[in-house]
């Protein structure tokens, strides 16, 4: 797992980011987040099926809608009981770091991430982080 400091490094030259279960509602804690990455020039695509475009960005049903490549790194906005469904088109797309947002954590699939060489990070808010200097 990286530290906060790795990651927002990591972050800060790798601006192709897929925030699953970006919401369009402007209260939950994943809209402001994508807002901020928005604000600092982060190239968004949100993946959340009930929408068609949050933030300016054209929305994507699921993460099954993307090719290798097309995002750097994936932050995610999901209840942890879903993480394991998600695992193969994680693996799928190899994106270079799984940024699992406070309260997004499940220990095996972290080690199954380890396993296929993805870095991530796990019960952190980029937005947080960032915004304290880490």
């Amino acid at each position: 797992m990286l530290s906060s400091i790795e990651a927002i490094q990591f972050i800060q030259s790798h601006p192709k980011v897929a925030i699953v279960g970006l919401s369009p509602k402007e209260d939950r804690p994943s809209f402001h987040v994508g807002s901020f990455l928005s604000g600092h020039g982060f190239q968004i695509t949100p993946v959340n099926p009930t929408a068609n475009e949050i933030l300016g960005f054209t929305a994507k049903g699921s993460l099954s809608e993307l090719q290798p490549g097309d995002v750097d790194w994936i932050d995610l906005f999901i209840n942890p009981t879903r993480l394991m469904a998600l695992l193969p088109e994680i693996i799928r797309l190899k994106p270079q770091l799984v940024w699992c947002q406070i309260g997004v954590v499940d220990e095996a699939f972290n080690e199954a991430l380890a396993n296929e060489g993805i870095k991530f990070i796990a019960d952190k808010c980029p937005k947080i982080e960032w915004s304290n200097g880490r």
